[in-house]
């Protein structure tokens, strides 16, 4: 599988079940006990993805994520807090983690969100080889697909995965970066909050529809004054009104 995780807690017996789990799954692992030791360690080890604990010795765990995107914007990170307040779940979706965990949590689940993130990256990195081997021949791509598109001041590159505004590139992460996609893909159309979870998060969020508005309310600050082109239905969800094709 070759996929590398990046475990942050300060408890050894925590660490050590979250490895032996992630390891019978043919995952790798990498430990850290520490705020410090987790960012030197994605530093030097560029981890698919990081397990992070929000409660460490040094420093807590949101500050970790900030270091972490210092160094890559695109870091995929799910929070693991035995904190269940819906506050600090909500912080850290904000401050841009794409899932969390509460403790005490069941391992198997732990395991199957690391699925689905790991699913949705190689999707977007066009690493998906063995389901492709194994699907029939899929029907030929549309170039136009491949090419960047144009709505007013917007661009996106769906094949370089680029984002500018107003000519001046933004960087997204990958989930901001597919949510943005799939509200462009499905142009004037008002999308339901659960749809945009099954799509963009690829598994039932619990039924936390809050989730979205997190990452709709971070997209548009990112894109500026492209943020406008995104619009909420009350009530309903969302729907992308920006110019174009």
């Amino acid at each position: 599988m070759d996929v590398k995780v990046l475990i942050v807690d300060d408890e050894p017996s925590i660490v050590n079940l979250i490895r032996m789990n992630l390891k019978l799954e043919g995952y790798d692992t990498v430990c850290a006990y520490s705020g410090r030791e987790a960012v030197e360690a994605y530093a030097a080890e560029k981890p698919d993805i990081v397990l992070l604990d929000i409660m460490l010795p040094d420093m807590d765990g949101y500050d970790v994520l900030r270091a972490i995107q210092e160094l890559d914007r695109s870091a995929a990170v799910i929070f693991i807090t035995a904190n269940d307040k819906r506050t600090s779940k909500i912080l850290g979706l904000e401050l841009g983690a794409d899932d969390y965990i509460t403790k005490p949590f069941d391992n198997k689940e732990l395991v199957l969100r690391v699925k689905t993130l790991w699913r949705r990256i190689r999707l977007t990195r066009g690493a998906a080889r063995e389901e492709a081997e194994a699907a029939p021949p899929p029907p030929p791509e549309d170039p136009r697909e491949s090419q960047p598109l144009a709505y007013g001041i917007l661009t996106l590159d769906p094949e370089a995965r680029t984002t500018l505004v107003e000519g001046e590139e933004v960087s997204l992460t990958f989930r901001e970066f597919d949510l943005l996609c799939y509200l462009t893909k499905n142009r004037r159309r008002v999308l339901k909050r659960e749809e945009l979870l099954e799509n963009i998060w690829g598994y039932s969020y619990m039924g936390n529809t809050r989730a979205v508005d997190i990452l709709i309310q971070r997209l548009r600050q990112k894109l500026g004054p492209a943020g406008e082109y995104i619009r909420t239905v009350y009530g309903v969800g969302y729907r992308f009104e920006g110019p174009g094709k």
